[in-house]
């Protein structure tokens, strides 16, 4: 695996634009070489210079949660990209301070497909519950989970 380095002064843009490009990918999130979480939609790195952090996010746990903190990983040093045949595979996040973050990714760019209609889907059933089940309302339930799924996507690009 090819490992490519990005300088700190392109973090910024450059996580914005590599989050566009894989956002709704499955990941596995390694910290430390321990899987924290394993299946679920990538949504974005953050970085946060005041805070001397960077933030990892998925794909979120219920309809009032849309997007979901993975990790915080403080005073990163360098982050790296992870290329196999060409092909993005993940992403580094080296600290000074803590145990390196790896976000892996799990299967084919066209995976992000499915995990973002997964991810609507359970989203809209909840909204359906929260409403009592009440009958002949699900294309408002799928209209109204597709936007609030596009809108936790839209705070990491």
């Amino acid at each position: 695996m090819k490992k490519e380095r990005i300088l700190k002064k392109d973090w910024p843009e450059f996580l914005k634009k590599f989050n566009g490009e894989q956002q709704f990918r499955p990941v596995c999130v390694l910290v430390g070489g321990h899987e924290v979480c394993r299946e679920m939609p990538f949504l974005g790195l953050a970085y946060e210079p005041k805070k001397k952090s960077v933030e990892v996010f998925v794909g979120g746990v219920d309809a009032e949660h849309t997007s979901h903190l993975i990790h915080t990983l403080r005073s990163p040093r360098a982050i790296y990209i992870l290329r196999e045949n060409g092909n993005v595979k993940g992403i580094e996040v080296q600290s000074a301070k803590e145990d390196n973050l790896v976000v892996e990714f799990i299967g084919s760019p066209e995976e992000a497909k499915r995990a973002k209609k997964e991810l609507i889907e359970k989203i809209a059933y909840q909204l359906y519950e929260k409403r009592g089940k009440e009958p002949g309302k699900a294309l408002d339930d799928w209209l109204e989970a597709e936007r609030l799924v596009e809108l936790a996507a839209k705070m990491y690009v």
